[in-house]
């Protein structure tokens, strides 16, 4: 069965019910159904096939939806391409997955125009550009075809669904692998641990689309609500602004969403009487994954969303969703990552590939039917990273005598002073849980007498000011031991982030290497 057969078969079930939302954008499902037909059919009549591996390099909206959709329905290969990465990631990205078509915004045609002649499989007339402005080029509304009849594709479990390359937190993106049977057995057991509270019916639930439509979570999140018949509220990619969403909550009646730490931290650092005027009784669920939720930020989400289902969730591309952290669980385990989801198992291993015990740290590793194949050309890396049913993406982990486990940074993230292993983790929720901060990062920079400096880097909120040594003070007044203590703060107006909001502490580690030197 194809992933995109959900969107099809709500069709039949709830042609006039609205499917799709991008502000006073709104489609019904037999609009967006007919439209990703003729999307899909347009492709083919282009003469691009089955397997064939098409890039899109898009922001936000409903075109991204009917993209996704209409690649899938072909049994083509979907390649997201993060709009957030330098002009080189973006440009190693397209030639290093062979795509032979690629959708680019009209917003990001000023980058994607030098390296188009160093885009060996791309002829000129296959750049689709998404939006009101052609720029001469190939428009996306052009590519639609007159037939709206459904392509039928033969897609089998083994063909490949998409590729979706890592944010590139460390060295250049790798290309995550998965398969047309991963990607339906990650919808059916999200579907079958349900929608949210009781009595909820699931053709009533609306999904707010804060992540960007080029993330995995967007491509399985979104095809999933398809499959209930509900309706995807989708956000737009550029400025985040917590109000708005708070608002779209409540003009839409969203039932539930997915976001990301740094999202939810936005909307509990909103005025109380600025989140008091929405209505937030429509909301049944929300789930949190992607970097760490940390304790201080959990405090604020329980008081807030009151009587909705909080969870935090750890997965990766590689993966797919493996623990949850359920809302009854949450004030209990608050810095934990929770236990495997039903049909997954979790385990941490040595570097020797031998099972470790309770409280002992060492790699994550994940066995379920929704892990990726490989990554994309690369044996070795796929050699390191999967092992059987089993795969890892590389995060260190333990977990305690009741089945929870714990995040303990990435290995590459780990910091090692003066022979200390330090988890930047336990010194960032201290940091966080000062009044004054808004976003920290602490990273390792190189020292030639501690091996490792523990750095701070802090964005304070709007209007404060803080000094090094107030950080500092007010960390070991948390009782942070000594040789955890910041021994650098500096003080920043904006992180570099992933299209996630995920801090690239790569980005950090580099730029305080080269001050250094």
């Amino acid at each position: 069965m194809n992933a995109s057969d959900g969107l099809r078969i709500s069709a039949w079930k709830y042609p006039d019910k609205t499917a799709a939302i991008y502000f006073d954008q709104h489609r019904t499902y037999q609009e967006l159904d007919s439209r990703v037909n003729r999307l899909a059919n347009g492709l083919l009549e282009r003469g691009f096939k089955k397997g064939d591996n098409i890039a899109y390099l898009t922001y936000n909206g409903l075109e991204g939806l009917e993209i996704i959709q209409a690649v899938l329905r072909t049994g083509m290969t979907l390649v997201p391409t993060n709009y957030r990465l330098d002009a080189e990631r973006m440009e190693f990205i397209i030639n290093h997955c062979d795509a032979s078509c690629l959708f680019v915004d009209s917003d990001i045609l000023d980058t994607v125009k030098p390296m188009m002649p160093n885009l060996k499989n791309i002829l000129p007339e296959n750049y689709i550009v998404v939006g009101e402005n052609g720029h001469g080029m190939t428009r996306y509304e052009d590519v639609l075809s007159k037939s709206d009849e459904n392509p039928e594709a033969d897609v089998k479990p083994s063909d490949i669904a998409y590729i979706a390359y890592t944010s590139g937190t460390t060295g250049l993106p790798k290309g995550v692998v998965t398969s047309a049977r991963a990607l339906m057995n990650n919808m059916k057991n999200a579907m079958m641990r349900g929608t949210g509270r009781a009595g909820i019916k699931p053709e009533d639930r609306v999904l707010l689309v804060l992540m960007p439509l080029v993330h995995s979570n967007s491509i399985w999140s979104t095809s999933i609500t398809f499959w209930y018949g509900g309706a995807n509220v989708v956000y737009k990619s550029k400025g985040f602004d917590p109000e708005e969403v708070l608002q779209l909550m409540d003009t839409e009646k969203v039932s539930t969403s997915s976001l990301v730490p740094f999202m939810l931290a936005k909307i509990l650092d909103l005025p109380a009487d600025v989140r008091d005027k929405y209505d937030m009784s429509s909301v049944t669920s929300l789930g949190s994954g992607s970097a760490m939720l940390y304790p201080t930020v959990i405090d604020k989400m329980i008081g807030y969303f009151q009587g909705v289902r909080l969870s935090n969730s750890y997965g990766s591309s590689e993966t797919g969703p493996a623990t949850t952290l359920r809302h009854h669980e949450l004030s209990i385990h608050p810095d934990s990552i929770g236990k495997p989801i039903p049909g997954v198992e979790v385990k941490i291993f040595d570097k020797e590939g031998n099972e470790l015990p309770p409280h002992q740290v060492g790699d994550v590793w994940v066995k379920s039917d929704i892990s990726f194949e490989g990554y994309y050309k690369d044996p070795e890396k796929t050699a390191a990273a999967k092992k059987g049913e089993w795969a890892c993406a590389g995060d260190l982990g333990y977990y305690d005598e009741e089945g929870y486990f714990y995040l303990a940074d990435r290995s590459d993230d780990i910091i090692v002073s003066a022979g200390e292993h330090i988890a930047p983790p336990e010194v960032e929720d201290v940091i966080l849980s000062n009044s004054k901060v808004a976003e920290v990062a602490v990273i390792g920079i190189p020292d030639d007498l501690y091996g490792q400096l523990v750095t701070a880097v802090v964005r304070l909120k709007e209007g404060q000011e803080a000094s090094e040594d107030e950080i500092r003070e007010y960390c070991r007044g948390k009782g942070l031991p000594g040789f955890k203590l910041p021994r650098k703060v500096d003080f920043v107006s904006e992180f570099p982030t992933t299209l996630t909001g995920k801090i690239l502490k790569r980005e950090l580690r580099e730029k305080y290497k080269k001050q250094k030197a």
